[in-house]
């Protein structure tokens, strides 16, 4: 093998390592806001969740309601009790704090270490393997690993490093990450959605409230 040959060898592995630093770096990133937006999502949803219970337990004290209106009202009440119970003890068995700091840790020194192999403009066989050690020993250090959602959203982000993938993968990619960032937001939306309406049909079906509109009729009449 002469020298060129094993130079351009060294430079391909070069390249290839400096490669999955920069999407390792890139997915643990992407991990760790994923996680920390996931703990604030779900604090969210157990508050809109208490606020839920209290609204709708004041309903029938303020409201006249109908009896087909009072057992979904108790019906709603039941299940967002579960639904604070069940959020409160995913998140504290999940840690995501402490995962997201983790992933958060272990980017950053796998960003420094690439950013020195970087700062090499010439590496021997010996230097490049000593560098992929000091990788691998900080990804054991982290005994933690990303998900396929944040592998998927760094494709997303930088088609341009996947010239291999097929618009089919590339969209089966974005499909993945946009059906996990729906997923929460969208039970948040949800248990808004069924307090506002339960408040909205106790008010609307209830004596006192028709009164109040025929009074508020009568005055703008005179």
């Amino acid at each position: 093998m002469t020298n060129d040959t094993q130079a351009d060898l060294i430079r391909q592995a070069k390249d290839q390592l400096l490669k999955e630093m920069k999407r390792g770096k890139g997915s643990r990133f992407n991990a760790s806001k994923r996680l920390k937006k996931r703990d604030q999502t779900r604090t969210n949803i157990v508050a809109y969740a208490s606020v839920s219970v209290i609204v709708l337990t004041l309903l029938p004290v303020f409201f006249s309601t109908a009896r087909w209106l009072e057992s979904l009202i108790a019906l709603l009440t039941v299940g967002m009790s579960l639904l604070i119970l069940a959020f409160s003890l995913l998140q504290a068995q999940a840690q995501d704090p402490v995962k997201a700091d983790q992933f958060h840790r272990c980017a950053t020194e796998i960003n420094e270490l690439r950013r020195r192999l970087r700062a090499k403009p010439e590496v021997d066989s010996a230097e490049l393997e000593l560098f992929g050690r000091d990788y691998d020993a900080i990804l054991r250090r982290y005994s933690i690993n990303h998900d396929d959602v944040d592998y998927d959203r760094y494709r997303v982000e930088h088609p341009d490093e996947f010239p291999g993938s097929n618009e089919k993968q590339q969209a089966d990619a974005k499909r993945h990450v946009t059906n996990v960032d729906r997923l929460m937001s969208g039970i948040g939306a949800a248990v808004i959605t069924a307090t506002v309406a339960s408040a909205l049909a106790a008010s609307l079906a209830s004596p006192e409230f028709l009164d109040w509109v025929k009074e508020i009729a009568t005055i703008l009449r005179h």
